[in-house]
């Protein structure tokens, strides 16, 4: 969009989901909205729970410059490492008097932490300082915080996320109450337990129910309930109607006949939008759509050099997984797929990213690897190797039982790779958008034979792609970057018309 129809608006967007270990699928939404507002011509402001205190000795008696410049480094240090658990120690790990032991503490601390919650915060309590007063800062330049360059300012409220989830552990309804005098909007990029005064705007993004409906989801369906609940008064922003339909089917109690309308009839402030695909391009390779350059993998999974390697993957002689590592994902189905297709024999691996999170899910994805060799396990990876391992793969696999939209397909389907998916709903939505159909095949994961001969297929069609992998990721190049701003343009129009 060429016009600024945001300008002068000062937007807070939080940081919940930007704050955590891994930038996942709801993180890269946190950044396309930041950067579709900032575009739009607002002023953006991100609010995180992030603020230290500056309690070591002798640094509350600094001059105020001082201390600023402290916290200021701290609160960007924090984003850019993200939460980090406390691990847990040695006999906790080995005794299980220790264990139960650490149980009983936790139990009391959230019972300490709820008695002691924030349960409002007025405008004295928030923090703020802009990022264009930060002369030569390091963290802008960091590459986990490249949104920033999109981002005027940071607002701190201390503990304002953590206060939210312990508010929504209680029986009744409670959110918490923040005064954000002086902004225009806020808009959350996932249900929070918040209830704004002195706000015009106010935007909730909702991108799924599946705490609610799938039991091994780790949330606790109260807590859940409740952040839905918090945005029925807010205006909203669904990532799929799939999940627009299941809201209002048990959330905002919209009678069947109603639900078959549009949604931008029956509630003018809702919209179903599309989130942009998520990988990134260096700008000089697509300055001229013309004469798209080639990209050629530099990530240590992938060195062609070494092909005699069988540790290594190679360009187009693998299929691709990335997602998180958990249940829903249908990891475990997927693996039997592959080792059924047989495809190890002829070179073609299956390479998994994603963090193992320690439980009886991850360890049973460990002993099915160990006995596959076919399948390369990568652990998270950061957003140039991610890039690389999409380009380079044979296909894209997607097996999960139930997703809110499902970003990887969306990324294959614009670089227009073969990309197989399961069959939910929102994966359809995808499927069923301009040509997309040309390159998703949604399969049901009822037959794991099914999806062995799928990959069997693909790797049929495309055994000679490996000769020509320059010539394919030009192509993906350019069709994936036609697609990017189309997808962008249509969000920064969702938004500009929910905001205003």
């Amino acid at each position: 969009m060429s016009h600024q129809p945001l300008l002068g608006q000062k937007i807070l967007v939080t940081a919940y989901d930007l704050e955590q270990s891994e930038h996942r699928g709801i993180a890269v939404y946190s950044k396309a909205l930041i950067r579709c507002l900032h575009e739009a011509g607002a002023e953006v402001w991100l609010l995180t729970e992030f603020y230290d205190l500056l309690k070591e000795r002798g640094l509350r008696g600094l001059p105020r410059a001082t201390r600023s410049m402290i916290r200021s480094a701290r609160i960007l240090s924090d984003l850019a490492h993200g939460q980090r658990g406390r691990q847990p120690t040695l006999w906790e790990r080995k005794l299980a008097l220790a264990r139960k032991a650490k149980r009983w503490k936790d139990r009391f601390g959230v019972a300490d932490k709820l008695i002691r919650r924030p349960r409002r915060y007025r405008a004295r309590h928030l923090h703020s300082f802009r990022l264009d007063e930060l002369y030569d800062s390091p963290y802008p330049r960091a590459e986990r915080l490249g949104y920033l360059r999109h981002v005027t300012g940071i607002v701190s409220a201390p503990e304002l996320f953590s206060a939210t989830q312990l508010a929504s552990r209680l029986r009744r309804q409670k959110p918490v109450e923040i005064d954000f005098q002086g902004f225009d909007a806020l808009l959350t990029t996932c249900p929070l337990n918040l209830k704004p005064k002195n706000l015009p705007v106010f935007v909730q993004s909702v991108h799924d129910l599946i705490p609610l409906e799938f039991v091994a989801h780790n949330e606790d369906p109260l807590m859940f309930s409740h952040r839905l609940q918090a945005c029925l008064p807010a205006r909203r922003l669904f990532v799929s109607h799939s999940t627009a339909r299941k809201f209002q089917a048990h959330i905002s109690r919209v009678s069947p006949g109603d639900r078959r309308t549009s949604l931008a009839t029956r509630h003018p402030e809702e919209r179903v939008i599309v989130q942009p695909p998520s990988l990134r391009f260096p700008a000089w390779l697509t300055a001229d759509p013309e004469q798209v350059a080639d990209l050629k993998p530099v990530c240590h999974l992938l060195r062609p050099s070494i092909g005699s390697d069988t540790k290594l993957l190679q360009p187009f002689r693998y299929f691709l997984f990335n997602s998180s590592v958990e249940e829903r994902k249908n990891l475990l189905f997927l693996a039997k797929a592959y080792a059924e297709s047989d495809l190890y024999r002829e070179g073609i691996k299956l390479c998994v990213t994603g963090k193992l999170k320690g439980d009886d899910y991850s360890r049973s994805l460990e002993d099915i690897v160990s006995h596959e060799p076919g399948i390369m396990l990568t652990g998270y990876v950061d957003e140039s190797a991610k890039l690389d391992l999409y380009l380079n793969a044979m296909g894209l696999v997607s097996p999960s039982l139930v997703e809110g939209f499902g970003i990887p397909v969306l990324d294959g389907a614009c670089l227009g790779m073969p990309t197989l998916a399961s069959d939910c709903e929102s994966h359809r939505e995808i499927e069923a958008l301009h040509d997309f159909n040309e390159h998703v095949l949604s399969l049901d994961t009822l037959d794991s034979r099914e999806w062995a001969a799928a990959m069997q297929a693909i790797a049929g069609r495309h055994q000679h792609t490996w000769q020509e992998a320059a010539s394919e990721r030009r192509r993906r190049i350019g069709r994936y970057v036609a697609w990017h701003q189309t997808f962008f343009a249509q969000l920064e129009e969702d938004l500009c018309s929910v905001l205003s």
